[in-house]
């Protein structure tokens, strides 16, 4: 009659007062330890000093500005400023992607325009934009005869790290990728879990840097 029984009894092991009051203290210090560290891994800012400087067009105007102090005190001889089609105000002005909005406010800024390349997507792209973009300049560059052992990247906070990696899959093993991250200040980066943003921005450039690592597989 066992043999048809719903029920049995079954031994387990199960922890104690001490075991969870330790899981609890080694899950606290891993939120501590991940607060402190997450945005300072998500934006490094390490730059290689090469000949272009590509900036991602969506970053606002104050990193516009700082990206004009970056070019200058880096030496740079040539802009390159990467964009996508615009999702608000391209029905109130001639600028249709963020790349010719933004080359616009950095020459109104008082960029010299002569040192400044526009490379935009052409198409509605909806995902894994960077990429796109940053083949975009890859594809520029062999265009015009341009072979880097170097290149940096202007991009804003925690998007930095993806940016990064992004463009060295884009890119020859044989051209470096170099980074400078500008601070974000829509928010305190040392304390970003204290603001809705922030927290926001850190948790979503996280699972978009470990979807980028793990989970994204460009094809030919």
């Amino acid at each position: 009659m066992r043999r048809f029984a719903l029920m049995r009894k079954k031994e387990r092991w199960t922890a104690t007062w001490l075991g969870n009051s330790l899981k609890i203290a080694l899950f606290i210090f891993f939120i501590f330890i991940f607060s402190r560290t997450i945005y300072p891994f998500l934006a490094p800012d390490r730059p290689l000093l090469s000949d272009i400087l590509v900036v991602e067009g969506f970053i606002p105007d104050y990193a516009l500005k700082e990206s004009i102090k970056i070019f200058q005190r880096g030496n740079y001889r040539l802009m390159i400023v990467t964009g996508k089609q615009r999702t608000h105000g391209s029905q109130l002005d001639q600028y249709r992607n963020d790349g010719d909005y933004a080359a616009a406010t950095l020459v109104k800024m008082g960029f010299d325009p002569d040192m400044l390349q526009v490379i935009a997507l052409e198409n509605d792209v909806r995902r894994d934009r960077t990429y796109a973009s940053a083949l975009a300049v890859k594809d520029w560059l062999n265009q015009n005869g341009l072979r880097l052992d170097s290149l940096d990247v202007v991009s804003i906070g925690c998007h930095s790290r993806r940016s990064r990696y992004l463009y060295r899959l884009a890119f020859d093993k044989k051209t470096e990728i170099g980074i400078h991250a500008i601070r974000n200040k829509s928010y305190d980066p040392d304390k970003w879990w204290k603001s809705s943003h922030g927290f926001r921005d850190v948790l979503e450039e996280t699972i978009a840097y470990i979807y980028a690592v793990f989970f994204f597989f460009p094809g030919k």
